[in-house]
């Protein structure tokens, strides 16, 4: 019988027992934790799948796949429709370790299916492992796509051949969260015992715990300091829970939730506050320890895009220290032309600027959601340079508003409202973040545009000629004279910079900037000398927008 042990808490297993779960927890449809064989997993292909008790996350066996020639080559189960109904969406929950290569390796948890006698193949949730290391790949909120049949569920790699072990793969109610064991069990702050309340009795059960008696206690309840264990430290604040008033007792937060209500600075005030402070236009002039060391977490995630009528993938960056009891501002950041939601992942210090900002106080901790933008109804991929294509890439506008948002909001402690969420990007992300600023600006407080593409606007460049979005909620392209945001709408900061030396869009960037400048458009422009399409332009920009964003 395995331990029932929070993630949260399997790597303190030697010095800390294990918490039980009750059993009245969210029931699974599936559960494989391979004590009892494979139980009805198997291989792909020609790989070998086999249960081992050489490594394990809990209990005393896992399952290993090794063998394998190929990076699809994994470990399956087929799924009746009869159970996982195609339309529906489910918690799906995996435990992975590899340790046959020290470089970190990209896994998949997969679902392949039929489509009009097609195979077509899906992410439910990707994540790097890191050698040596059980990680946990899960997606609360996965929809089987509609017409789906034959499902096989599997877990593969991006690229690697490694050997791998697999534990404790589970299929729960959408919007369960799956721990290692058990589906955790969402408790008051400081209901230990899970009755329903917060008094002397938790303070007993707590004790008895820490005593190493045989009690059973709920994490999300006990765990008051979220440190992924229960200590002293943990009996400590229960007691000042039960002996102080309720908002004298939570520890005060590093990260708060932005008190604006009417206390904003104008849009106008703000830009010209930012520019005085504006001290990086080259690369150079960003200081080298802030541009190393990311200290967040990446979470890869898949979410049913409604205005595709598909599954689309996205990466979730959570800054160091993130906790559930704390409310954080949201930055979407947009890729460019060709590229997907790892293509920001590395080349503008994006996640590293963003932590060590944090840590030296010169910036607000915040969320940061890598999106996929390409969101055309008819195809996956954008195929050419041409209007479908940018009218798929516009079409992002929907996808982010009715989709993707939603879906970081209600999976994600996220503090709501324009003066909490922002939008950049680079190149085609630019011209997405000015496109989808300009739309909405009663969701964004925020617009940064990195070396934007061209095409909001009617124009011609080397690849085409564009013939403009759709202004937002009509069916008519965009002229110069929509190029703009009117005054009582303006966000807060609203920033675009482009390259003297950008051989791929050469003056676009300069061309929105004077757009802006004839219908009145308060925004701040910058020109980097030398500048071309990389992160030279891109790196001190993101650098003065970080230090600034969600402090209006």
């Amino acid at each position: 019988m395995k331990k029932q042990i929070s993630i949260l808490t399997a790597f303190c297993i030697l010095t800390q027992a294990a918490v039980s779960f009750p059993a009245s927890a969210a029931e699974y449809f599936l559960r494989a934790d391979f004590e009892s064989g494979l139980e009805g997993w198997g291989a792909r292909s020609g790989e070998t799948v086999a249960v081992t008790a050489d490594a394990y996350c809990t209990g005393e066996q896992s399952a290993k796949v090794s063998g394998r020639t190929a990076a699809w080559n994994g470990i399956a189960h087929s799924l009746s429709t009869d159970t996982y109904k195609p339309g529906s969406a489910y918690s799906f929950s995996v435990m992975v370790m590899q340790n046959s290569t020290p470089a970190a390796v990209n896994f998949k948890f997969s679902l392949q299916y039929s489509s009009g006698g097609n195979a077509v193949y899906d992410s439910i949730a990707e994540k790097s492992v890191i050698s040596g290391t059980w990680t946990q790949l899960a997606n609360t909120s996965y929809t089987i796509p509609e017409g789906a049949a034959n499902p096989v569920l599997y877990i593969e790699t991006a690229e690697s051949t490694c050997d791998f072990f697999v534990d404790e793969i589970a299929i729960a109610a959408d919007g369960v969260t799956i721990t290692a064991g058990q589906p955790e069990i969402k408790a008051k702050r400081g209901d230990v015992n899970q009755d329903g309340k917060v008094d002397a009795a938790d303070a007993k059960t707590m004790q008895q715990y820490l005593l190493c008696s045989d009690v059973t206690v709920n994490l999300s309840g006990a765990d008051l300091d979220e440190s992924g264990r229960l200590n002293a430290a943990d009996l400590s604040l229960l007691k000042r829970i039960l002996t102080a008033p309720p908002e004298e007792t939570t520890t005060s937060p590093t990260v708060t939730e932005p008190q604006h209500s009417g206390e904003h600075k104008t849009p106008k005030e703000y830009m010209e506050e930012v520019s005085s402070k504006y001290t990086a236009v080259r690369t150079s002039d960003v200081p080298a320890d802030v541009q190393r060391g990311n200290t967040g977490s990446e979470d890869r995630i898949s979410y049913y895009s409604k205005h595709c009528g598909r599954n689309k993938p996205a990466i979730v960056w959570l800054p160091a220290g993130y906790s559930t009891s704390k409310k954080y501002p949201v930055l979407y950041m947009n890729h460019g032309v060709m590229g997907n939601e790892t293509s920001m992942l590395s080349g503008f210090a994006v996640q590293e600027m963003a932590s060590q900002l944090a840590a030296k106080g010169e910036a607000v901790p915040f969320i940061i959601v890598f999106t996929q933008m390409y969101s055309s109804k008819t195809s996956a991929n954008p195929g050419g340079f041409d209007m479908n294509t940018m009218d798929g890439y516009d079409a992002f506008l929907y996808d982010l508003t009715e989709s993707l948002m939603p879906y970081v909001e209600e999976h994600y402690s996220v503090a709501t409202g324009k003066e909490n969420t922002a939008i950049a990007g680079f190149s085609m992300g630019g011209r997405e973040s000015l496109y989808i600023g300009m739309s909405r600006p009663d969701l964004f407080g925020y617009v940064c545009a990195s070396s934007p593409a061209p095409g909001i606007v009617p124009t011609r460049d080397t690849y085409m000629t564009h013939e403009g979005s759709y202004l937002y909620g009509t069916n008519r392209r965009m002229t110069n004279a929509d190029f703009k945001i009117a005054g009582d709408q303006l966000p807060y900061l609203l920033m675009i910079a482009g390259g003297t030396n950008d051989m791929v869009v050469g003056t676009y960037p300069k061309e929105y900037h004077n757009l802006f400048t004839a219908s009145g458009t308060t925004h701040l422009w910058t020109e980097v000398p030398g500048g071309t399409h990389d992160g030279s332009v891109g790196i001190p920009l993101f650098y003065n927008f970080f230090r600034a964003v969600f402090k209006a």
